[in-house]
């Protein structure tokens, strides 16, 4: 098993196939990060293809449904400096998540961002983005919401070892942002009968990270981004 990599400053560019392009930059996707779509739209910058950053107060605070789902800004380096070489390690070894070597992958908006992900043979999987190939941007992790294990697995993503994030306050978030969207979640399939309602969490901000809990059907998706809100 490979549990550690190294993401080097340059890549060859690398032809995805499309379970690749699925996992991390379909746009019709259910839980696809809105922050992975750049769209054209002014940024902070004024440069169009990008979506700007919203304000903390203007995010969710508690569940809501997928027709009120936030949008963030792009993902970008959490800490420069901070690759999470150690911390994906760690992570797969805890978990048995076989990590694949890092990818290139082209963005709806042309520009490309380095992937490294990994599976576990449960189902559980994470997916680590680099915006500048070398600098740690986001990180998805996915788990069935079956598993007993689901929330301790989350819990474990929510352990960036980043300066300025607030562990036990994120810990403490997920168990809520979890209750809440399963709350949600039962009330819509009560409501419509359709057991593929998707609901997202309210949002989380700590130090240079924004966190995010979504469920679609029998899947969460926890979304940790740096520099996706103002």
């Amino acid at each position: 098993m490979r549990s550690a990599f190294r993401v080097p400053a340059v890549l060859v560019t690398l032809v995805i196939g499309t379970a690749g392009v699925a996992s991390c930059g379909a746009d019709d996707a259910p839980g696809t990060t809105a922050s992975e779509r750049p769209k054209a739209a002014a940024t902070r910058s004024g440069q169009a293809g990008e979506r700007a950053a919203p304000h903390v107060a203007d995010l969710p605070k508690h569940a809501v449904t997928s027709d009120k789902k936030p949008s963030f800004g792009a993902a970008d380096t959490m800490v420069t400096g901070y690759t999470g070489e150690e911390f994906l390690a760690t992570l797969s070894k805890r978990w048995k998540l076989e990590l694949d070597k890092p990818v290139e992958q082209e963005m709806p908006d042309g520009k490309k961002r380095t992937y490294v992900h990994g599976r576990a043979e449960d189902g559980a999987s994470v997916s680590a983005g680099y915006s500048d190939h070398r600098n740690l941007s986001s990180l998805l992790c996915r788990t069935g919401t079956e598993r007993n294990t689901a929330l301790d697995f989350l819990d474990s993503c929510t352990g960036l070892d980043i300066p300025g994030v607030d562990h036990a306050g994120a810990s403490s978030w997920l168990r809520q942002a979890k209750e809440e969207t399963d709350s949600l979640y039962g009330k819509k399939v009560a409501e419509t009968g359709n057991k593929k309602e998707y609901v997202i969490s309210g949002v989380y901000s700590s130090g240079p990270v924004t966190m995010v809990l979504h469920r679609a059907y029998d899947k969460y998706s926890l979304r940790i981004l740096g520099g996706a809100v103002a």
